[in-house]
């Protein structure tokens, strides 16, 4: 029987710049195409409480169907986005709480504390985690819990680490991070692209999109900028101290080639990724999350029909394949992104065919099919644990009991 009710627990800080709340926002959205009654809980005040979603909120992640949005208003006034380490203080529990009054047929997160809590109260959830466990993590004892619904992941090296500790293979959905094409429509001419940012049309441009951590690749970038002097680089995105940062390198390296443009919201990032001549992903293999990391950029980049020169990681390869539709470098070489980008500017033809075979590769990873895989996984964990089919769990006051209980013992 298709689930009745959902309420997605977010991890409190919508909006905000941080790439795992566009994840949520475009996931809440296909959710609610396909549940009858659905509900995304974040954080917020008094005023946006009385608004659910706004304009703003639509805007700031690309969305193009408004859907029901909780604000649980634990501030008097706050000044949006949220920062991306925000934790809402007291916002687990009044959601969990929420949601036991609402009693839906399947309670999502990707909050480990909401997880806590749900396991705490008795109640069945559904986790979303794109990070490895092992024995040490704090999080370890969460794949033993009979009430652990299951989890869904991106990638099959995160899922394996979760049966290493003993989560049962059929409580994992290994679902991979999608792309909204509505954000992408109409198609941009490059030209026309780069009339609307005023950057050059006589240039060959290089954009990269994300945040300007060292272990995204900065570091790789500027170099490789620094041996490709007749290129315009574009960086798209970051925070305000990363992007000073970037430019005082910048400053100290000479280089007069990149443009820091900063964070631009998920409605604006189409033309700039049109704009673009080749499209950059240089995560570094030092990152300690580069095991498990596999960029929601990559698929925005393979939605504009562009070739994209990316790190050879094994996670990026679970997508990308070299010379097929990518051009693979070795991480941290800015010597082999360079003979990549050149490689692709001296052979257009090459350059089209990688582009096209990506967007022919992404066309179906949607956030729609995404969320059907999602909720039929969430189906069938329900059937297995022989929950209730209707919209309720149970009985509310039993939740109550249990989550009163837990607020006792503090």
């Amino acid at each position: 029987m298709k689930l009745q009710s959902l309420v997605y627990i977010s991890t409190g800080n919508l909006p905000s710049k941080a790439a795992h709340s566009i994840q949520i926002a475009k996931m809440a959205q296909a959710f609610a195409q396909k549940i009858d009654q659905f509900e995304l809980v974040t954080c917020g005040d008094i005023l946006s409480a009385l608004k659910g979603m706004d304009a703003e909120f639509q805007t700031w992640y690309g969305l193009t169907e408004p859907f029901k949005v909780v604000r649980l208003p634990l501030h008097l006034r706050v000044e949006y986005p949220f920062p991306n380490d925000y934790e809402g203080r007291g916002f687990p529990k009044l959601a969990l709480l929420y949601a036991c009054l609402k009693s839906p047929s399947l309670v999502y997160t990707r909050s480990p504390m909401v997880v806590y809590l749900s396991l705490e109260a008795g109640l069945p959830i559904l986790w979303e985690w794109h990070e490895m466990i092992d024995k040490n993590s704090p999080f370890q004892r969460f794949l033993r819990d009979k009430n652990l619904l299951g989890m869904v992941t991106t990638l099959p090296q995160i899922a394996e680490s979760y049966l290493q500790q003993g989560l049962a293979a059929d409580k994992i959905l290994v679902a991979a991070n999608a792309v909204d094409f509505s954000n992408f429509i109409p198609k941009q001419a490059q030209e026309v692209a780069r009339h609307r940012l005023c950057l050059p049309l006589e240039k060959k441009i290089i954009v990269y999109s994300g945040h300007l951590y060292e272990y995204k690749g900065i570091p790789t970038i500027l170099e490789t900028a620094q041996r490709l002097p007749d290129c315009e680089w574009v960086l798209v995105g970051g925070c305000d101290s990363d992007i000073q940062t970037v430019q005082k390198n910048c400053g100290e390296r000479g280089l007069n080639n990149v443009r820091v443009v900063g964070y631009v919201r998920q409605s604006e990032l189409a033309s700039y990724l049109y704009a673009a001549d080749v499209l950059i992903l240089p995560t570094s293999q030092y990152w300690q999350s580069a095991p498990a990391t596999c960029p929601l950029k990559l698929f925005d980049y393979m939605a504009v029909e562009k070739p994209i020169v990316a790190s050879a990681l094994p996670t990026i390869m679970t997508v990308l394949r070299d010379r097929d539709n990518a051009l693979l470098a070795e991480p941290d070489n800015p010597v082999a992104f360079e003979q990549a980008i050149v490689t692709l500017l001296e052979h257009p033809s090459l350059a089209r065919a990688i582009a096209q075979q990506a967007y022919h590769d992404v066309r179906h990873l949607t956030w729609e099919n995404r969320a059907e895989q999602v909720l039929q996984f969430a189906q069938k964990r329900r059937e297995a644990m022989a929950l209730p089919s209707g919209n309720r769990w149970g009985n509310l006051s039993r939740y109550i009991q249990r989550m009163s209980t837990f607020y006792q013992k503090g």
